[in-house]
């Protein structure tokens, strides 16, 4: 073969394999300008997401920013946004220490989207009141109306949860579960009442007084008192609430179904005591 056709071969080649390289490089530039564009539209979106307080699409936004592109700014304000929903649901649920604990989250996150950091702190102020209102105004309420109910003076429990309706916030969002609480109390405390009143006018038998008297919990009777095929006694539920108080949660919010499903979900991770419980296993219980 002659010299000037292997030459001419050898540079054919050495265009194509440059062609290609070129073509190769355009793809992959093209591939990460879309990857690049992708990422920027649903920061943008989960950024108007938390504008809007709808921290739960914001999430999702900024989670998806960051399967795109693993930037730290992407997962520190998807965390900054999960915190704020989990933080109102928490409120909404009357728990408030664990809801301004993860309002503090939001607070406290380095280089966070500074909107969520606002807004953190907003209802960080908005839920430091709640919490004040609830401690010094309702707390007290809700105790003298569970003393009541346990001398069975229902009449007094009544007034005291009618107290709780009658205060001038009580519509607020972030009270919702209190109120439908002590709406609930009262409905089954009038019945009570009423029983009560009956057997006393028609003199029963010691017999049936102590069956009204066993169902002083009535409310509750349709829900299962069971964990691990056992009912768990007053004497557990009153160890759970103590037990809330020690990790320096209120128990007051709590209804015993409330302490019974919590005491299932503990025994679940190990925990089969109610001294065993622990902050983790109250938090993951009540997450969303």
């Amino acid at each position: 073969m002659k010299k000037s056709v292997i030459w001419s071969i050898i540079i054919a080649v050495i265009v194509i394999a440059g062609g290609g390289f070129v073509f190769y490089n355009h793809e992959s530039s093209n591939h990460t300008n879309v990857s690049t564009s992708a990422y920027a539209t649903q920061m943008s979106q989960g950024k108007d997401a938390a504008k809007e307080e709808k921290y739960d699409d914001a999430a999702d936004h900024f989670n998806h920013a960051y399967e795109l592109k693993a930037t730290s700014e992407a997962k520190t304000y998807a965390k900054q946004a999960e915190n704020m929903s989990d933080a109102i649901t928490y409120a909404k649920r009357a728990h408030y220490t664990t809801a301004l604990t993860s309002v503090q989250k939001v607070i406290d996150a380095k280089a966070g989207y500074q909107v969520l950091t606002t807004k953190g702190k907003e209802l960080k102020t908005t839920l430091t009141k709640v919490e004040e209102n609830y401690e010094n105004e309702i707390q007290p309420l809700q105790d003298a109306a569970q003393k009541a109910e346990a001398n069975k003076d229902w009449q007094k429990a009544i007034n005291n949860y009618e107290e709780i309706l009658e205060l001038s916030y009580i519509n607020g969002k972030y009270y919702q579960a209190i109120k439908k609480d002590a709406e609930a109390s009262i409905k089954a405390d009038k019945k009570k009442l009423k029983e009560a009143k009956e057997n006393k006018a028609s003199a029963k038998s010691s017999t049936s007084s102590n069956a009204a008297s066993s169902s002083s919990d009535s409310r509750y009777s349709e829900n299962d008192h069971t964990v691990n095929g056992s009912n768990v006694s007053l004497s557990t539920q009153d160890q759970i609430r103590n037990r809330l108080k020690a990790l320096g949660i209120s128990p007051n919010p709590w209804s015993p179904q409330d302490l019974i499903n919590l005491y299932r979900y503990a025994t679940t991770q190990g925990h089969k005591t109610p001294n065993d419980i622990t902050k983790s296993d109250v938090e993951n219980y009540l997450k969303p």
